[in-house]
């Protein structure tokens, strides 16, 4: 019974030898596998990286492209802004302009009438001065028709 026993102990061992190697075996093929897998990962992994620096780059060009026209967007609408307010300052120029025109010709036309009121009160006073005149004369060389008439 100890060979029996001896027998049963070793044909166990080898039992166990033997799952040991089929899992050694099995590990090393999970292993090349997993190997096979993470070369895989690494090749997309540098593929995905690649493009996505492409990207990057592409996007930054758009981000400096975004920027200076922003920057000369800026500058335009400040253009703006002044010529804005220069229209505005003119605007106001040519308003108090105007009223000081408009004041001008009322106080130009207001002197110009006193003028000619004055003018016209002289032209009526010879007017009247003549006619005083022609009158007297009419009169005068009335009676001097009648005294030699008669």
């Amino acid at each position: 019974m100890a060979q029996w026993s001896a027998l049963a102990a070793g044909i166990g061992m080898m039992l166990m030898a033997a799952a040991a190697v089929f899992m050694a075996v099995s590990f090393r093929k999970v292993l090349q596998r997993t190997e096979v897998v993470l070369a895989r990962l690494e090749a997309d992994s540098a593929h995905l990286s690649k493009e996505a620096s492409q990207v990057l780059e592409q996007a930054n060009a758009a981000l400096t492209s975004v920027q200076h026209q922003l920057a000369a967007s800026e500058a335009f609408a400040s253009s703006m802004s002044e010529a804005a307010s220069a229209v505005a300052e003119t605007a106001e120029n040519i308003r108090a302009i105007g009223k000081r025109a408009s004041v001008s010709a009322i106080e130009h036309i207001e002197r110009a009438r006193l003028d000619n009121e004055r003018h016209i009160g002289e032209i009526f006073r010879w007017i009247d001065a003549g006619m005083t005149v022609w009158h007297a004369w009419n009169r005068h060389a009335s009676k001097s028709d009648e005294g030699q008439a008669k």
